[in-house]
């Protein structure tokens, strides 16, 4: 009886320990009024949910994710939840070695500025996935920047950019079933980088 008693705390001990954690869901603006605030928050394996709506201001804008493997995911795709740059500000800036399982899903990001790189999205030395996202009306410096990156980008439409709607630098960025339209500078430009476009 105490064998088997043992042998069940041993299996059950055993569970426990080989079962994955799965990582917490963090709400914005219910639990967190900011993206940033809630970025700040998380750790690695962790998914942040936005709500639908228009997302501006600080804490909103140049958002980091630090180099942390997290997703941050509107609730109901880009056409209900939009990050506003105000023509002041970008929407997003990776620049600490982030991989692909740091990931934006669902997003528009709207009239981005930047006076030197990336109005949009800037990603330097980092590689995340940018998932069914709009980058659009960008008023200053390209849709999306890449220097010395390979992020992944899937389902994503660039248009009506002011500038242009990608830049890849030292890059190799992998590109699928995306559109990129009516910008009025330069759809995408490479300078010495290797871009898989599908």
């Amino acid at each position: 009886m105490k064998i088997g008693t043992i042998s069940v705390v041993i299996f059950f001990c055993l569970i426990h320990f080989f079962t994955p954690a799965f990582g917490a869901v963090i709400n914005v603006p219910a639990e967190y009024t900011t993206i940033q605030a809630a970025i700040d928050v998380s750790v690695d394996g962790d998914t942040i949910l936005v709500a639908d709506g228009t997302y501006e201001g600080a804490g909103n804008v140049n958002s980091d994710f630090a180099g942390k493997a997290i997703t941050v995911k509107s609730v109901n795709g880009p056409a209900n939840c939009i990050i506003d740059g105000k023509n002041q500000n970008r929407g997003f800036y990776f620049h600490s070695g982030e991989g692909n399982n740091s990931v934006i899903s669902g997003f528009t990001i709207k009239n981005g500025f930047s006076p030197s790189k990336g109005g949009g999205i800037l990603f330097i030395n980092s590689s995340p996935s940018i998932i069914n996202c709009i980058i659009t009306e960008i008023s200053f410096g390209y849709g999306l920047f890449c220097e010395n990156s390979s992020p992944s980008l899937n389902n994503c439409v660039v248009r009506n950019n002011i500038e242009g709607g990608i830049y890849c630098e030292n890059s190799s960025p992998v590109i699928m079933n995306c559109t990129i339209s009516e910008n009025a500078g330069i759809g995408i430009c490479c300078k010495t980088s290797s871009p898989i476009i599908s």
